[in-house]
């Protein structure tokens, strides 16, 4: 992966006001709408998964509104900055892994542990940035065990999807349909069809409540850390590795792949500050995106490559507006039914859980590895406080260490 940092301080400064007077300019309509199908793709499933984690963690209206703040916003701020910086389309995004990890993790820990979780992480992220070794870190583990780890943390989403089936049959079908066959006529973003196709059978069926909606700026909860043993292992470690691994890697790789050099130190650092600074009012973290990074890298965003970071910038301004109403969204998804929240969250991971899970067996000197810790890490065990994640990973490395040293 090719790593490209620039300078930095005053340089760097008037390089970002430079092309910030340029952005109107530059912007195109198709790097407009490529900019906002990004923030509505991240309006359905990982908000969805954002709600259904806040509900396992007995959040109040506040706090899942804060967290919304602290993601949007950050995510915004995160793409805007190093969009306008380096003239690339780097989009911003809170982990969908990390939230997907956090539904097991709440579920054992309090939310002052959770939080001191999110500190460990992204102090980890700006360490690994400063020094390096982000590359030698992800030989450390083997990638067939870490995606192993992630399918089995998102396979209860997938199987969500169909748990919801019996109690709203017409509108979990009509979601499946819908993206099935977006996905066959090629969309770009068919988990959004999806989402149409809900609204409009749950509307029929009279199954969406009134809302009671207050059109007002985000409050951000703030709350102390806990720290605890438990709480680092089974959170701060895997949500370090999930972020690195799942966010960063294949988001640099879908900027190199469009050939853009990467400022992927810069970026874990940038990423890393902002995951602190929003850790206390619940933000779960802000790191570079990967399943929309290819919507605003690629040529259907803008042909002209040196106008393609527009999309970064039109995205990142968006975000950071709608993080600013975030109780409004947490109103407008209250809405909703369950099942149409666990259906969008499930088709919105398919993508995830599919790829995962061929990384993880398809190399069979790591499948036997792979299989342990997706097996254990879909079991839900939690010895000594210490979660499925965590043992998953553990175990996995084992045995590939033993299959190796067997082989060998």
């Amino acid at each position: 992966m090719e790593i490209y940092e620039g300078s930095v301080g005053k340089p760097m400064m008037s390089a970002t006001l430079r092309n910030l007077r340029d952005f109107p300019r530059a912007l195109t309509w198709s790097a407009l709408t490529s900019g906002l199908l990004i923030v509505l793709i991240s309006c359905t499933g990982p908000v969805a998964m954002v709600l259904q984690a806040a509900r396992v963690g007995h959040f109040n209206q506040n706090q899942t509104a804060s967290w919304l703040w602290a993601c949007w916003v950050g995510s915004g701020v995160f793409g805007l900055l190093l969009s306008l910086r380096y003239r690339i389309p780097i989009i911003g995004a809170w982990s969908t892994p990390s939230v997907a990890l956090l539904i097991t993790g709440l579920a054992d820990h309090s939310l002052a542990e959770a939080v001191s979780a999110y500190f460990v992480s992204a102090a980890l992220i700006v360490l690994v940035g400063i020094t390096g070794i982000f590359q030698k870190l992800l030989d450390l583990v083997p990638r067939p065990v870490i995606m192993a780890m992630l399918a089995g943390v998102l396979f209860d989403f997938g199987v969500e999807l169909f748990r919801q089936l019996p109690t709203q049959p017409a509108i979990v079908i009509a979601m499946l349909l819908a993206y099935f066959i977006a996905r066959r006529f090629g969309w770009r973003a068919p988990v959004v069809s999806s989402l149409l196709i809900g609204l409009i059978v749950a509307f029929w069926l009279d199954e969406v409540k009134t809302p009671h909606l207050s059109w007002s700026l985000a409050n951000p909860v703030f709350v102390s850390p806990e720290f605890s043993f438990s709480s680092m292992l089974t959170l701060a470690l895997p949500l370090t590795l999930l972020t690195l691994t799942t966010q960063y890697a294949p988001g640099m790789a879908v900027l190199t792949n469009s050939g853009y050099p990467t400022p992927t130190n810069t970026a874990l650092i940038f990423g890393g500050a902002l995951s602190f600074l929003g850790s206390p009012f619940l933000g779960s973290g802000v790191n570079s995106a990967a399943i929309t990074a290819a919507i605003g890298a690629g040529p259907e965003a803008e042909p002209d490559a040196s106008r393609r970071y527009t999309a970064g910038v039109v995205c990142g301004l968006t975000y950071i507006l709608i993080g600013l109403m975030g109780a409004t969204m947490v109103g407008l998804f209250g809405t909703l039914p369950s099942a149409l929240l666990a259906a969008l969250a499930g088709l919105g991971l398919l993508p995830a859980i599919g790829s995962s899970t061929h990384d993880s067996l398809s190399d069979p000197q790591y499948r036997e590895a792979a299989m342990v810790t997706l097996l254990l890490t879909v079991s839900g065990m939690h010895p000594l406080s210490l979660g499925a994640p965590f043992w998953g990973l553990l175990a996995g490395v084992a045995t590939h260490l033993i299959a190796k040293r067997i082989r060998a």
